[in-house]
């Protein structure tokens, strides 16, 4: 392991190759539950994984989060009341959409809490790599005294999205049951061609660069947003600059809509993730969340100040 940033030992028998990180979480649904059993996440999180769950008949609750990462007070809070989920989905480094990523002290909890009520962690850390000044928390197998993490990660973040190749890092007990499954027994495995090319990417050292290169590219374009954002917005909304990951999440005043904001903004040719997608609960509708990785610098100031001149003339 030559990634500073990863910060966890790892042994073979521990990791798992999937077919991307979405493919593994819908793979961990299969095994590690069913049909009417009920499931934690953040709110917000990551807009397609409520659908997944969903896809799996599985009862989605939220947990509030705030600058911290997930309020695991208010996790305890449902498990006191009787609430028993068989795993808690948490994007623990540099969350999607919020940025922000989960306390040591709560990353500790979380882990008390997850063997005295005897559910599962599905922590997905595919941004733990991608940061931009010193290293974050380890991921949360560190924590894990009693093999109750089960973390997800994946190359699309770090190499290339086409590849579709991730893993997954466990106790050996728990990746056993991954290797025995039916899906895996049936095709020896998933993506093996691109497991093969991954492998001489990292053994050539090669992968250690991209990722070097992807942190100061995308450090630089988070800056670049940054300063866009204060120029074209002032104080009339509030965010803070990530420290990694690839978003921004934008609070605008009460009372403001993200969703009726959107087609004024695709008027003025930009777009974004209105922040009740990442939610149920209809509880984000003055938030928007905008990405800074996918554009070159002249578009990420051409793009904001589309955004400005639409706010500008919305409100």
């Amino acid at each position: 392991n030559e990634q500073p940033g990863y910060q966890v030992e790892t042994h073979p028998q521990e990791l798992f190759l999937t077919a991307g990180a979405s493919q593994g979480l819908d793979l961990a649904c299969t095994l590690f539950a069913k049909s009417g059993d009920l499931v934690f996440v953040e709110e917000p999180t990551y807009f397609v994984i409520e659908k997944i769950f969903r896809e799996h008949n599985l009862d989605v609750v939220g947990v509030s989060t705030d600058e911290h990462g997930m309020i695991v007070s208010d996790l305890r809070d449902k498990l006191e009341s009787g609430m028993r989920p068989k795993f808690v989905y948490v994007i623990p480094t540099f969350q999607n959409p919020t940025g922000v990523s989960l306390s040591e002290s709560r990353r500790e909890e979380l882990m008390v809490l997850a063997e005295e009520y005897d559910f599962f962690i599905f922590a997905d850390e595919v941004y733990q790599l991608i940061y931009f000044d010193a290293p974050p928390l380890p991921p949360l197998r560190a924590f894990d005294k009693h093999n109750r993490a089960i973390s997800f990660g994946s190359f699309s973040k770090i190499l290339a999205p086409g590849l579709r190749t991730g893993w997954i890092h466990a106790a050996e007990e728990t990746v056993a049951k991954f290797t025995s499954s039916a899906l895996a027994f049936s095709g020896g495995g998933f993506n093996q061609f691109g497991s093969v090319l991954i492998k001489h990417v990292i053994d050539l050292g090669l992968l250690k660069k991209n990722t070097d290169l992807l942190r100061k590219v995308y450090s630089d374009r988070s800056r670049l947003m940054g300063d866009a954002l204060l120029r074209e917005f002032g104080s009339s909304v509030a965010y803070t600059c990530p420290k990694g990951g690839f978003y921004y999440w934008i609070q605008f005043p009460e009372g403001f809509d993200t969703e009726k904001f959107l087609s004024e903004c695709e008027d003025q040719g930009v777009s974004y993730r209105p922040g009740n997608s990442f939610s149920e609960s209809g509880k984000f509708a003055r938030y928007l969340r905008l990405t800074f990785t996918l554009y070159e610098e002249t578009e990420i100031k051409e793009g904001v100040s589309r955004l400005g001149a639409a706010y500008k003339k919305f409100t």
